[in-house]
Formats: C-alpha cells, sequence, structure tokens
C-alpha cells in the first residue's frame, strides 16, 4: 500500500541552538535584573512559619552549622521537569527539591559554594540565592555577641501573583566567627498558571541589608565567595550562574563566578530573576506526537492518534538527526513523544559494567524495546525518572511515515511486522552504498546516487555525515518518504519499497571534494562502520569488510570492498583462530563484492552463539578484518 507524494529536499540555514539534554539552562531564561521591588521583611503572625537554630538537623541530629529544614509547599513547583511538593531548607542559603517530606542520607559538602557548578548527585535540584558556608545563631543570652538567626516561609501575592517566599533572616554569614557578618535575603517560587498541566513557574532572589549587629562593635562582614544560581540534576555539570547579566546563556550556563559585592543583584530594591520557560508535557511514550499538537490548546487537542499524527512530527525528527541539535530528552518531552520503537533511552552510569563499584560517569543506552521505560531498567544507583533521558533516530521518522501510509495500526510500533503480511518479518536492506563510479558532474557539483544492498518494503531510514558539504538531496521514491540535509549531514526517512538495481536518492556536493568520510552512519535504525569514497576516481579507497545486522540470528550480509583487482579470499574464523568457512576466493574486480553468512561452517552445520570474525585477505593488502556476534 503507497502513502501520498511528500517530499522535502531541503538545506537548512545554520542554527544556534543548544542541546536540550536534562539541563537546567534549558528550563530558565538567563538571569535578569528587575528594579523598583524594596527589600521587604516577611510579616510575622498567622500564615508565617518560622524556624530558629535548633529546628535544622542533619539527621537525626539538630546541626545549625549544615542542617536542613523541610517546608510543604502550598502549590505544586515543577523543577527540572518533575513536578515538586517539598523543599529542603538549608543554612548555607540555598534550597532543594525533595520528593517526599524526608532528606536523603549521604549529604555531603553543602558548605562548600562552588558545588553549585559540578555535577555531584547531592546536592541537586538547587536554588541558591546566595549559597555558602554559614551559620544559625541562637543569639542572647547563650550567644551575647551575635543576633538570633531565623528563616521564616510563607505564601505570599506579589502583583497579583501567589509565590511562595523563604526568607533567612540575621544569618551568620561566610565566616561564622565574625559576629557582625550577618546577611538578610529572600527566594520566592511563583506559581504557574499559563499552561494547563505545568507548574514551572519564575524563581526570583531578594537581598537586604547586612551587618548592623548591635551586640558587638565590629563592623566587618564577609560577602565574598558566596554562589548564587540554579543546579539542576545532570552529572555532566548542569547550572545557570545567577551573577551574569547579559542574557548569554552559554556564559550563564559555564561561569562559574563568585559573588564579590552585596547586594549581589546591585541594589536592595533589586531583585534577580529566572523567567521560567514552561513547555507542555505529555504522557505515552512514543505515540509520534514530537511536536505535541495534541496539547491542551493546539491544533489538534482532543484528536484520535490519526489526526494528531503528521508528516511535521518526522519533519521534526529528521531535522534534529540533520542539524545534529537533538530534540529535548527529557521525560515528557519531544523525544519522548517521538520514541515511536521504544529504543532510545539513556543514562549516564556511575557504577562500572557489573554494577560492584563506581567510576567515571559514562552514557549507556537501553537498547532493548519494552512497553514503559521503567520496566526493564538495568541495575544501576539511583536510576528514577529523572535519570532516564529519551532520544531519536531518522528510524523514528521512517516508522510515522510508516504509520502515515497505513502499514502500522499504530504508535508506538514494538512489532517488526508489515500489517498486510501479518507476522512475517518484512524484507529489509542491510545498508546503502554512496557509488560514486555513477556519478555525474553537474557545472560546480557532483551528483551520487544511493543504493540499498538489496529489497526493502518497509521503513527505511538513512543518516550519515559526508564530511563534505551537502548541496542538495533528492529522492528517487517519491511517496512517502522525506529527506533533509544540513552541512555535510543528510537523513532520510520513509516508508520505502525499492530494490537494489535503482537508487534511492541522491546528494550533491562539490566537484572539488575529494573523498567522502561517511561517519556517524545510522541505517534502519542500527549503527554502521564509516564509509570511504574517493570522488576523484568514484572509486573505494580503502579495503574493508562490513557486516549488517551485527549482531544477527539468521544471517548477516557481507560487503567486501575490493581497492583493486586480483586474488582474494574472504573466510570467517572463531575466537581461537579457527578457519570456520571460507564465504569467497579467487580473482576480483575491483569495487564491492556482496556475500552472506548464515551462522554455518563449511559443512553446514550451524554453529554456537559467539564471537567470530570476517578476514579479507590477498594482493598485497595484508588483512582487513570485522567482528561478528552470532546470537541464537
Amino acid at each position: 500500500m503507497k502513502g501520498k507524494l511528500l517530499l522535502v529536499g531541503l538545506v537548512m540555514a545554520a542554527l544556534s541552538v543548544t542541546s536540550s539534554v536534562a539541563q537546567v539552562y534549558v528550563e530558565f531564561m538567563p538571569p535578569m535584573k528587575r528594579g523598583n521591588r524594596p527589600y521587604t521583611l516577611l510579616p510575622g503572625g498567622p500564615g508565617t512559619t518560622v524556624y530558629t537554630a535548633s529546628d535544622f538537623v542533619t539527621t537525626p541530629n539538630p546541626d545549625p552549622d549544615d542542617g536542613f529544614v523541610v517546608a510543604q509547599l502550598p502549590f505544586p513547583f515543577e523543577f527540572n521537569g518533575t513536578i515538586y511538593n517539598y523543599i529542603a531548607i538549608n543554612v548555607n542559603g540555598f534550597i532543594m527539591f525533595l520528593d517526599g517530606p524526608n532528606v536523603p542520607l549521604g549529604l555531603v559538602g553543602m558548605n562548600i559554594a562552588t558545588r553549585l557548578f559540578d555535577g555531584q548527585q547531592f546536592p541537586r535540584n538547587v536554588v541558591a540565592p546566595f549559597w555558602g558556608d554559614h551559620y544559625m545563631r541562637v543569639g542572647p543570652p547563650s550567644q551575647p555577641q551575635y543576633l538570633q538567626s531565623q528563616v521564616l516561609t510563607r505564601q505570599v501575592n506579589i502583583g497579583g501573583r501567589d509565590a511562595f517566599c523563604v526568607e533567612w533572616r540575621n544569618l551568620n554569614i561566610n565566616d561564622k566567627t565574625i559576629p557582625s557578618s550577618v546577611g538578610n535575603f529572600q527566594v520566592f517560587l511563583y506559581r504557574q498558571t499559563q499552561i494547563v498541566g505545568n507548574f514551572q513557574g519564575d524563581i526570583e532572589f531578594a537581598y537586604g541589608t547586612v551587618g548592623g549587629n548591635p551586640n558587638t562593635s565590629q563592623q566587618t562582614v564577609v560577602t565574598r565567595n558566596a554562589s548564587v544560581g540554579l543546579k539542576g540534576s545532570s552529572p555532566q555539570g548542569d547550572w545557570i550562574n545567577g551573577l551574569e547579566f547579559g542574557g548569554n546563556v552559554d556564559v550563564a550556563r559555564t561561569s562559574m563566578r563568585l559573588t564579590n559585592l552585596w547586594p549581589p543583584s546591585g541594589g536592595t530594591d533589586t531583585t534577580i530573576v529566572f523567567q521560567a520557560i514552561p513547555r507542555i508535557r505529555l504522557d505515552v511514550w512514543g505515540d509520534g506526537d514530537a511536536d505535541f499538537s495534541q496539547a491542551p490548546g493546539q491544533r489538534h487537542a482532543g484528536q484520535p492518534q490519526n489526526i494528531f499524527v503528521t508528516a511535521n512530527d518526522a519533519l521534526l525528527i529528521l531535522r534534529a538527526v540533520a542539524t545534529g541539535i537533538p530534540l529535548d530528552s527529557l521525560y515528557r518531552r519531544p523525544a519522548f513523544k517521538g520514541d515511536v520503537d521504544h529504543n532510545g533511552r539513556y543514562y549516564y552510569s556511575t557504577r562500572n559494567w557489573n554494577n560492584t563499584a563506581d567510576t567515571t560517569r559514562y552514557r549507556r543506552e537501553i537498547r532493548t524495546r519494552s512497553l514503559y521505560y521503567t520496566d526493564d531498567l538495568p541495575s544501576d544507583n539511583s536510576l528514577d525518572i529523572r535519570s532516564i533521558y529519551f532520544y531519536v533516530n531518522a528510524y523514528d521518522a521512517a516508522l510515522i511515515m510508516h504509520y502515515l501510509g497505513g502499514r502500522v495500526p499504530e504508535l508506538p510500533w514494538l512489532i517488526d511486522s508489515v500489517v498486510p503480511a501479518g507476522k512475517l518479518a518484512y524484507e529489509r536492506a542491510h545498508t546503502f552504498d554512496l557509488r560514486a563510479s555513477e556519478a555525474v558532474k553537474i557545472g560546480n557539483s557532483l551528483r551520487i546516487p544511493i543504493y540499498l544492498d538489496g529489497v526493502n518494503n518497509g521503513p527505511l531510514s538513512i543518516a550519515f555525515d559526508a564530511g563534505v558539504p551537502i548541496e542538495g538531496v533528492e529522492l528517487a521514491t517519491k511517496e512517502n518518504t522525506l529527506a533533509m540535509a544540513h552541512g555535510s549531514r543528510v537523513a532520510i526517512a520513509g516508508s520505502v519499497d525499492a530494490s537494489a538495481d535503482q537508487p534511492v536518492a541522491w546528494i550533491t556536493v562539490p566537484a572539488s571534494a575529494d573523498v567522502i568520510r561517511a561517519s556517524d552512519i545510522e541505517f534502519n535504525g542500527e549503527r554502521q562502520n564509516d564509509k570511504v569514497i574517493r570522488l576523484a576516481t568514484y572509486e573505494p579507497v580503502e579495503a574493508a569488510v562490513a557486516m549488517s545486522p551485527n549482531p544477527f540470528t539468521v544471517a548477516t550480509a557481507v560487503a567486501v570492498t575490493i581497492p583493486t583487482a586480483g586474488t582474494y579470499s574472504v573466510a570467517v574464523y572463531d575466537v581461537r583462530g579457527n578457519l570456520v568457512t571460507t564465504l569467497a576466493s579467487g580473482d576480483f574486480a575491483k569495487g564491492v563484492l556482496r556475500l552472506t553468512w548464515n551462522g554455518t561452517d563449511a559443512n553446514g552445520n550451524a554453529l554456537p552463539a559467539g564471537i567470530y570474525f570476517c578476514r579479507l585477505e590477498g594482493n598485497g593488502i595484508g588483512s582487513v578484518t570485522t567482528k561478528v556476534l552470532l546470537e541464537r
């Protein structure tokens, strides 16, 4: 069954957009100053909660130096993609969002202001109006030189907007031995009312007076070496520095500058504001609605899937692939919605391969497909909804186009079959070739065809970086197929019936280019080895062996690049170096030799699962070997 014609050949203009991979600087604008906001102390009486030194604990003991007190928010507040109802207020001038009413164990380093700028797990999801090494004082008579320190909380209304305020009053700041080093400051969490289902409001810091302790003749106030800003939960480093007011997000998210003046805002009638960038968030993993057109107030609100899934969703995904700018990766965001085959999850691990010890953080992908995003998570430390991210590739766009062509009944699509064929798997090509031997020079450009290595009668995706500028991309399969190029990257996706004897697309590159070094290759959702092609003679330049799929269970296609005519052999060996079978041997012309190995030995016996090696030898090249995994 064919879909409607949809052809897009587009070379996009360069974009300068920051990646939105679970970073707090994607949630809020860089800090700005707001004037005409004189500092006002919270009133006492009903509605105000007052905490003193004995209320602050590091479980289970009182701790006026580094302790926390837990407060319940009067309204839900969203931070870094998660909705919270509790905060922990720390002596050291910051608050931390909590999943429940209990402070987690194991919190360390709360008095180190530069913790705002690291990727440590705790403290995380922090709002810090003045993070330093502070102390809650009891005051007279037991501490006669000091003022009594307090933390007050209250729901307030600022200019018609509801907010929750936390105030540190007469806090002994930065040098706990100096009784005159006293500061007053506040943080406001504003209620979000503009977007249904979103609770991410603005955040504001206000600063009052410092010093002025009548109980001592000292006048020294230490305001240096405190940090101001927001900290998220990504282990890669995730913050906004509240002292960078230029509006440049790249500066605000990388600066580690500390305060050297009071107030940090520049005046007690001036506040620091982080304006929220609230986003619609939707449930249902992988239903194809990457552009959120089904969200409340959007054009397909309340409509069924066959209405809210459109070619624009596939285009959004292809644009992300072609530009290298990923879709927002957080739970319930565009990549979460666009991952229609449910194999695009990843997280940052702090454990080694068998989860027995800590190691350097690195990205782990979860390639298994499951119905729910948490039902097959690996055993690892601190995995929760904030730790799991999502990504899309060109194959997700291909499946969306396959759905639009009526060839799958719904998304997400977790079954590898074509509906009209029942449970029979559809035929899928294993790789593609840039056939330089058929390239055509047109003016100052070279038009190069892209061929498949076999029949394809289902979703098809091709994405790679050519290493040279892509001037254009055009499609031969002009039904239910999309193509996009940006810089040196190409992305193609669609529901394609094609054979190996006709091109599926052409790319155009400058005729001055000598070599295409295709890298970052994804074909039908699988990563593949790099391809190197000489354009000057339109012939391959390096001997190579590529196998796809890899791993495989039934058979794998073997593409052998012969650099010059001569005598060669292609054979498979086991991990001990024993010859298993010879796939080909003899005289071969230069070009690509296509073979198939079905996981048997020379006598046709099925081999056990394991690692094998396919080796090309001959004509003075030495040997070229690739590893393949046979699964049973």
